[in-house]
């Protein structure tokens, strides 16, 4: 078992594999994991009581749902007041083309993933949705050509 906030050897191996494989079963699990399915069982629900698993979700084929576009787009706003951060940031969440947002220290102040259909959506995306915000000062973007790693997995040797 873990010491206070600690994660020892079987339960690193329980979230690298649920990294793999979300829908993984206990019993598969405890194959991989060397424990038995009760044991991963608890252990599982554990990690999820205690936050170390924020959610398990599926992985969709942009492909297969003729999304043809990824960018990422480095944003610098006009007005820095809290008013303005909290218009950008419920602009942000409600825009669906958006799939990640970070705001950023140094000189930009957020870098979000986007992905459209086609360079047609993105421009649209780009004029008449974000820069018709009248919150944004400009936008640097970096069509993604070909994905050499791509990973939801985070590392789990510091823990």
């Amino acid at each position: 078992m873990t010491i206070a906030g600690r994660l020892d050897q079987f339960d690193r191996r329980i979230l690298a594999c649920l990294q793999e494989q979300g829908d993984i079963g206990p019993s598969e699990l405890s194959g991989k994991v060397h424990l038995s399915a009760s044991q991963c069982s608890r252990r599982l629900q554990r990690l999820k009581d205690e936050g170390y698993i924020e959610n398990i979700v599926a992985v969709l084929d942009k492909s297969k749902l003729r999304l043809g576009v990824s960018s990422y787009v480095v944003v610098k706003i006009k007005d820095h007041s809290p008013a303005a951060e909290r218009r950008v940031n419920a602009l942000m969440s409600s825009l669906d083309e958006v799939v990640s947002c970070e705001y950023l220290a140094g000189e930009a102040d957020y870098m979000i993933k986007v992905v459209t259909r086609d360079l047609e959506s993105y421009a649209s995306f780009i004029s008449d949705k974000l820069m018709s915000s009248g919150d944004i000062e400009s936008v640097r973007s970096s069509i993604v050509l070909k994905w050499m790693k791509r990973t939801t997995a985070l590392p789990l040797d510091f823990c």
